[in-house]
């Protein structure tokens, strides 16, 4: 909900306090692949929805996301 982009960043005003939890990425990629798995996909139709979906995503928020009042780094 940080991402400096319509219709995103109309939420902005509606927060108090904004939190950003910074993983690394080979950890969010780990934490993809148990996520599709648990949708029941497979290995390969997880790793194809990850690199065509879910890392353009992360790349657009790193890249546009709003100032967090908070950043919280996590590590692997």
């Amino acid at each position: 909900l940080l991402l400096d982009e319509e219709p995103w960043s109309r939420l902005a005003p509606l927060f108090d306090f904004s939190i950003f939890v910074d993983v690394p990425r080979n950890e969010l990629e780990r934490r993809l692949m148990e996520r599709w798995h648990g949708h029941g996909r497979s290995d390969e139709d997880a790793r194809a929805w990850i690199a065509s979906n879910d890392l353009p995503n992360i790349e657009r928020v790193l890249a546009r996301r709003r100032a967090a009042d908070l950043v919280i780094g996590l590590s692997a």
